[in-house]
């Protein structure tokens, strides 16, 4: 990029609602068996499958959330679980004889009881044999069995293999918020009063905030991928690019920082005191940006 050299102005993003979704259904027992998990970038689209399979598996779920600590959920976090399958293309596709070995595990009874879930990873790169394979599991899935397909570029799909799935998009590249780049660009320039003040409180009344805090890590994903490649295509939201230089150490520690702070919350964690302990750990990690 030449200095001087505007970044991109950032398209309006649309905040993430698909996870609400699922955790809506989860709640209520309204979950379908089969979900296409559309747009959004393929981390954000592999997530959402792993939340919603985790959840359908752990032993003490809460709230349409996975409690990260029974055997079946640090199964998920190793992947090692022995009811979730992850198919992806070989090559340039998926091909027939993947959907046949996943037709085929399906027909197993789950080994520990709960739900078997295969996800399906560039569903859109099905050849139309995988296809057309793939119809007769969606028109008769096994039960207590869950299929997740996940593309990029969903209009490639067969429209029978759409209508049989409940169709669910993230919004924008990632699902990223311009509220959440907005909190990341804020507490770049704030000294710990301010920290503590004004944007904690704002921050506590968000509805939604686990999905502003991964809106906050995505735009910190950026200034990691801004620092260490200098290339404005990509970024998830160029508009929003931290002005301030931050080294690519401290991004990745500010990026785990966010991350863990929205995981103790998605735990029911008292989210005033994760966030105090969040503001704290980024005025430490922000207040020099040289090292």
């Amino acid at each position: 990029m030449v200095a001087g050299e505007q970044l991109p102005t950032a398209k309006p993003q649309i905040a993430m609602t698909a996870r609400q979704q699922l955790r809506q259904a989860l709640q209520r027992g309204k979950l379908v068996h089969a979900y296409l998990l559309a747009g959004g970038s393929e981390a954000a689209r592999m997530e959402l499958a792993r939340y919603l399979a985790a959840t359908l598996n752990c032993q003490e779920p809460r709230e349409g959330e996975p409690c990260g600590r029974c055997r079946s959920c640090q199964q998920m976090a190793g992947g090692n679980h022995p009811d979730f399958y992850l198919f992806k293309p070989q090559g340039a596709t998926l091909k027939i004889d993947q959907i046949r070995e996943l037709e085929r595990q399906l027909t197993f009874r789950a080994f520990q009881g709960g739900a078997r879930v295969a996800v399906l990873d560039g569903a859109d790169t099905m050849t139309e044999a995988a296809a057309n394979c793939l119809l007769k599991t969606l028109e008769e899935p096994p039960e207590g069995a869950y299929l997740i397909l996940l593309a990029a570029q969903p209009d490639l799909l067969l429209p029978t293999i759409r209508s049989r799935c409940q169709e669910l998009h993230l919004g924008g590249e990632g699902g990223v918020s311009p509220a959440g780049a907005t909190y990341w660009n804020r507490l770049a320039g704030a000294g710990l009063a301010a920290m503590l003040q004004e944007i904690l409180p704002e921050l506590e009344k968000e509805d939604d905030l686990p999905a502003v805090l991964q809106a906050m890590a995505l735009a910190c994903r950026d200034q990691l991928v801004w620092q260490l490649t200098g290339t404005a295509t990509l970024l998830l939201q160029p508009g929003y690019l931290l002005p301030v230089p931050l080294s690519p150490a401290k991004a990745w520690r500010c990026f785990q920082l966010i991350q863990a702070a929205r995981a103790a919350i998605e735990r029911n964690a008292n989210r005033h005191l994760a966030l105090e302990v969040l503001m704290f750990n980024l005025h430490r990690e922000l207040a020099n940006t040289i090292v």
